[in-house]
């Protein structure tokens, strides 16, 4: 538990989760493949790929490929990306003495949970450089508190206990400093910042990709330490799980593969995320590299399987009717199946039952998901995975409360359950 929560600390957005995703995997001996030359690759190889910053791929060769006949692919998916706010172009706006940042919002974040926090920003910063095609790309974490997104105070806003509507175009933008009237204080506060972390001047910055995060650590909670409080544990407990699985596994009769996606929280439709062809094109490149024909990765493809990896809703403590009457999912009874007949979970018994038969096996207790019939509900991976790669998968994800807050909670337990399932699944 103390790496996971290492690995949140460090993991603040989906370029540093990549970044450590790939660290995990180095020091367990993988090699990186490079994603736009021919790949070469032996029986009990390592390997992973990464694509567009935010997308990392991985899988695991049996240690005599020859002797495994027709090997499977088996396959976990996850995302790298969290809901959250992404700094806008010239962002530096001053008003009221105060100088605050133009942001937008990323994915669905539950606003009133990022009020009065101390956050940070991290991401991507292009260069200039003599070739516009390859541009120099640092990242960047500036590691401290810089910005706030101040609460309105109750005595100007008596209904605020009530529910109060936020815009997040008013009520949403971080403040970073003072309007001092000082000359000094015509340089752009985010400009300086990012010249200082990457040791830069302004002109050399072209653009950047920057988001915010809350600067608080992840803590164990409770009176025996039961459950785990953090920011981002969806879906990055997902993807550590999955990730420790496939370095501390061995492969006996099939092709252990990893696929982290960006962009699920925003439709999944990028090129680093799921509803795009990378996912082909990484699986292409490593059926060419095993020598086979396409019509064969084809035939490999349809009975190979994946787990789609997302967290799930635990049942509420204060509110058990937002929950399906008998189906109560519950924090520390293990990972839960999720499932919906209109297939924003994938829903079918005899893929589902695959996942069922591979906790019976690991001694792990498995849950089950439904929304209630009158809610819409969310969707995840799986659906968007399978529209470009026609395999069998199910859904699943460790039960968490708070879900899309910036800070979220699950049972230490549930980690521990999920992880064993999934060493269980690429040791089959």
């Amino acid at each position: 538990m103390e790496r996971f929560m290492e690995f949140l600390s460090k993991s603040v957005n989906c370029f540093t989760a990549v970044l450590n995703l790939k660290e995990m995997l180095e020091n367990a001996g993988f090699v990186c493949l490079p994603a736009y030359e021919p790949w070469r690759v032996e029986s009990g190889g390592k390997y992973y790929m990464t694509y567009g910053d935010s997308a990392i791929f991985a899988f695991v060769l049996p240690e005599d490929l020859q002797a495994v006949r027709d090997p499977m692919f088996r396959m976990i998916s996850a995302h790298t990306d969290y809901p959250c706010f992404r700094i806008k172009p010239c962002p530096e706006m001053r008003t009221n003495g105060y100088r605050k940042l133009n942001a937008e919002v990323y994915g669905g974040p539950i606003f009133s949970t990022w009020l009065d926090r101390p956050l940070s920003l991290a991401g991507r910063v292009t260069l200039t450089g003599e070739d516009p095609f390859r541009l120099r790309v640092e990242y960047v974490d500036l590691k401290k508190p810089v910005l706030v997104i101040p609460n309105l105070a109750i005595h100007m806003n008596r209904g605020v206990n009530a529910g109060v509507e936020l815009n997040p175009q008013v009520d949403m933008l971080p403040v970073g400093g003072l309007v001092s009237g000082l000359e000094q204080e015509n340089e752009d506060l985010v400009l300086a910042a990012l010249c200082e972390a990457v040791g830069c001047k302004a002109d050399e910055i072209l653009d950047f990709d920057l988001f915010t995060y809350v600067t608080e650590k992840p803590e164990l909670v409770g009176f025996k330490e039961e459950f785990l409080s953090s920011p981002r544990l969806d879906d990055l407990v997902m993807a550590h799980t999955a990730v420790s699985a496939l370095t501390e596994s061995s492969p006996v009769s099939g092709i252990n593969v990893f696929l982290g996606f960006d962009h699920e929280e925003i439709g999944s439709r990028t090129s680093t995320g799921a509803g795009s062809q990378t996912v082909m094109f990484a699986m292409e490149k490593m059926a060419m590299a095993l020598g086979l024909e396409r019509s064969a990765f084809l035939d490999k493809i349809s009975r190979s399987f994946l787990i789609s990896a997302d967290v799930a809703h635990a049942i509420h403590p204060a509110h058990p009717e937002r929950h399906d009457p008998v189906l109560k999912t519950q924090l520390g009874g293990g990972p839960a199946i999720k499932m919906a007949a209109k297939q924003s979970y994938v829903t079918q018994s005899s893929d589902y039952s695959v996942y069922e038969a591979v906790c019976k096996k690991a001694g792990v207790p498995v849950q089950k998901f439904t929304n209630k019939s009158d809610a819409a509900g969310g969707s995840t991976l799986g659906p968007v995975v399978v529209a470009n790669m026609p395999c069998r998968v199910m859904d699943m994800g460790v039960p968490i409360l708070s879900m899309h807050s910036s800070r979220e909670m699950m049972a230490v337990a549930d980690y521990d359950y999920t992880k064993r399932s999934f060493i269980t699944y690429y040791s089959l």
